[in-house]
């Protein structure tokens, strides 16, 4: 199995950059199937487009909205997570250094599950959830009641 590229040549490898000859696209990374073309793992990874997790969340409705099942397949979450890639044995830290390849340090999960865990992040961005945490955090408060009195005064306990 394998694609035509760009040049009219066959390929086993497809390059999502010279596709679009570097314009804007609504995702990118590296699918994975097997050979029947059926999807395996999806890599949010791109070198030149730098996907972001509203990037994955399009991709992923893409593939549910045209049939794919989301519990068939695995998705790699390292920028969702912001997993550092280990050093190459031998190199130092600094601007020299050699990270691992991306595939070393996979942490793979259902489609689904990143489907959902993505939806329920933005619902809790959109309502304020993490920036009440943070108040709560930094008001060094004695306990949950003393916190939420803190950023809510208006709060009162049941």
């Amino acid at each position: 199995l394998g694609f035509t590229g760009c040049s009219g040549q066959p390929t086993r490898r497809f390059h999502h950059s010279s596709f679009f000859a570097g314009k804007a696209c609504s995702g990118a990374g590296i699918i994975i199937t097997n050979e029947a073309g059926r999807l395996l793992r999806l890599y949010p990874h791109s070198g030149h487009y730098r996907p972001g997790e509203a990037h994955l969340q399009r991709t992923l409705l893409f593939l549910q909205r045209r049939g794919v099942r989301l519990s068939r397949f695995e998705v790699d979450l390292q920028q969702v997570f912001h997993v550092a890639r280990p050093l190459l044995p031998g190199t130092d830290k600094g601007p020299a250094s050699k990270k691992s390849k991306k595939t070393a340090s996979l942490h793979l999960r259902s489609a689904l599950y990143v489907a959902h865990f993505l939806a329920h992040k933005a619902s809790f961005i959109g309502a304020g959830v993490f920036a009440m945490l943070h108040k709560v955090r930094s008001r060094k408060a004695r306990g949950v009641r003393d916190a939420l009195r803190r950023i809510d005064p208006a709060w009162k306990p049941r």
